[in-house]
């Protein structure tokens, strides 16, 4: 079995590089793909960079290198469900663009406002951890900081988090039929204070994030 993981900055890859045994680097293009191995099961590691452009392109790159059996994006998200706070694990069970009109989604390819995740790493996460939120995940090119914006995104698609990665992941995943979740924990709450709780909490929500993810891949490989 072959997991891609994919995280948008170093922080959110730390804590995994740092328990999961590497064998080597592959340069590709103008990044790199870290290939290891965790309790059996063979790990190819992407730090992408910000934003769905470069989450798009990375994705694909490494399904067309690697061809990954799963692929798990993990890092950090700005908290909208209700009664998401900080340092919560969040799961999405599907993946919008909340920069995308959603007319225009639904009406040219691929047709679809939302993307799905994987049943079978949603239904394994939600058991491994009971207490985590579960819900639409959605994404653009901006960071989140305003109350304004936090709330048309609310009232449009009803998140339980923002970031900007997971719905490009999500789009080119589902493309490409490679069953995808996403894992975050939540650093902010995407609002008028959303720029100091993620410098106080990117460390230690991505950690956790990382944490969390290695249980799931010791139970993926039972």
């Amino acid at each position: 079995m072959k997991v891609g993981i994919i995280s948008a900055m170093p922080s959110e890859m730390a804590y995994v590089f740092e328990h999961i045994k590497i064998k080597e680097t592959i340069k590709k293009k103008m990044n790199q793909f870290t290939i290891g191995s965790y309790q059996g099961i063979d790990i190819v590691c992407v730090v992408c960079g910000v934003g769905k452009v470069n989450a798009a392109v990375y994705t694909q790159l490494l399904i067309d290198d690697q061809s990954p059996d799963y692929i798990i994006n993990i890092g950090i998200a700005g908290g909208l469900g209700e009664g998401v706070k900080t340092l919560d694990l969040v799961v999405g069970n599907s993946y919008s663009h909340h920069d995308v009109n959603v007319k225009q989604a639904e009406s040219l390819f691929p047709n679809k406002r939302a993307f799905p995740a994987s049943d079978v790493l949603l239904k394994l996460i939600k058991e491994k951890i009971p207490t985590i939120h579960e819900g639409v995940m959605t994404s653009s090119e901006s960071f989140i900081a305003n109350n304004e914006e936090k709330q048309q995104i609310k009232q449009q698609f009803n998140p339980i988090s923002v970031d900007m990665e997971t719905s490009a992941i999500a789009h080119c995943c589902y493309l490409n039929e490679v069953p995808f979740i996403s894992l975050r924990c939540i650093s902010d709450l995407a609002d008028d204070q959303a720029d100091d709780s993620y410098d106080n909490f990117e460390i230690v929500a991505s950690d956790l994030v990382g944490e969390h993810l290695l249980k799931i891949l010791e139970e993926l490989k039972k």
